[in-house]
């Protein structure tokens, strides 16, 4: 357990380091490779609640910092994410802004009649 948690440790360090790069192509193996391990964890709790599995005190106790690094590292890998979303709405309204941005828009277009009678 405690062997697949650090692995998945590894990974958020890893993501961090592909999200600040933007590759994302890199990022979507790791995610999958995460998932993975996210998986096999589920199994483990499964079988831990179960009583067929069962963790030491040792284990426990070096487990408790790799879960808080986790969670922290998740939580900047979100907050990575999050920006890189906001970038590129962003961008994409600096792209294609609304419709209505236009002077000569759909709006324009259809609030007005042409008639080319003289």
């Amino acid at each position: 357990m405690l062997t697949l948690h650090k692995r998945l440790l590894e990974l958020a360090y890893a993501k961090e380091q592909l999200l600040i790069e933007n590759d994302m192509a890199a990022f979507s193996t790791l995610v999958k490779e995460e998932a993975k391990l996210v998986r096999q964890i589920s199994q483990k709790e499964a079988e831990r609640l179960q009583g067929t599995y069962e963790l030491d005190d040792e284990e426990i106790e070096e487990l408790r910092p790799v879960l808080f690094e986790l969670k922290r590292q998740n939580e900047l890998n979100a907050t990575l994410l999050e920006q890189s979303l906001r970038y590129i709405t962003w961008h994409l309204d600096m792209i294609m802004p609304e419709a209505d941005d236009f002077t000569y828009g759909q709006q324009a277009f259809e609030t007005r009649s042409f008639s080319r009678d003289v």
